[in-house]
């Protein structure tokens, strides 16, 4: 990795997208890679996909899926961070992978080209306005092609210091609509597949090895041998998980896979059951 002028200062002025990028942290989608097997299966993604990712971070969806696959395609996100590190995960763990990783902004990116896939995962909720970005991604793709999806949404209410805690850590406000709410955002597509899953928090031996997992590889990625910023970035991961774990007790999620058709869009004519 490029040599960096590394500070407990810089670390914590981070805002959370950069620090995911900074640290390399596998930034997965709600269900990881129990999603994307759903997700691959159920749309019939296969060699001659070819799949667009709006907001990828460090790559995982695109990535995984292009291992899964043999799919090609493209990926971004408005973090530069991010996507540096998406390239060099792409390099290390998927090198065969046909994804190109660049630098974008998801509200105003444009491109002719049209794709069999576009995924967004949970990420749309990282946008101002969730449903425009949700109309945006749609714009991507080819008629009849699918829109991939996995939102949270509320079991029961989420507590005002939660909430609290999740705008500070996350920068934006957690999601804090019920199902129903979420859903209406894709009303103009085909649902053709759907889970509802639960959400279980992970103990503390299972947040403890994945913080040390991954900032232990941080620390070899830049050549970091300095206690305090190892124990820096430690904490500011741990407090990510723990409040991503105190969130997952007022949330589940659900896996979609949403097809758009021209001469449907953006109607409704199938019942929901």
């Amino acid at each position: 990795m490029k040599n960096k002028i590394i500070t407990e200062e810089f670390l914590n002025n981070l805002n959370y997208p950069d620090f995911v990028g900074f640290i390399n942290q596998w930034n997965v989608l709600p269900g990881a890679y129990s999603t994307l097997s759903k997700w691959s299966v159920f749309s019939r993604m296969n060699q001659d996909s070819k799949i667009l990712q709006v907001a990828c971070t460090t790559g995982f969806q695109s990535r995984e899926l292009a291992l899964l696959t043999n799919c090609v395609g493209k990926a971004f996100d408005l973090s530069d961070r991010a996507v540096e590190m998406a390239k060099y995960n792409k390099k290390l763990y998927a090198p065969d992978a046909k994804i190109e990783y660049f630098q974008a902004d998801g509200m105003k990116y444009e491109t002719k080209e049209k794709f069999s896939h576009v995924i967004v995962g949970a990420g749309v909720h990282f946008f101002p306005n969730p449903k425009e970005a949700v109309v945006k991604s749609t714009s991507f793709l080819k008629d009849g092609g699918y829109l991939l999806a996995s939102p949270f949404y509320i079991k029961k209410e989420v507590p005002k210091e939660c909430i609290e805690q999740s705008q500070k850590v996350f920068g934006i406000t957690p999601t804090i609509e019920d199902y129903k709410k979420i859903m209406w955002m894709y009303k103009d597509l085909e649902i053709i597949y759907e889970d509802k899953n639960e959400l279980i928090p992970e103990t503390e031996r299972e947040l403890k090895h994945y913080c040390e997992s991954t900032i232990i590889r941080t620390c070899e990625m830049y050549n970091i041998t300095d206690k305090n910023l190892y124990k820096t970035m430690y904490e500011r991961l741990m407090l990510i998980k723990k409040t991503t774990n105190w969130l997952r007790l007022y949330q589940n999620y659900s896996v979609l896979v949403l097809r758009y058709r021209k001469n449907v869009y953006p109607n409704r004519f199938v019942e929901l059951f």
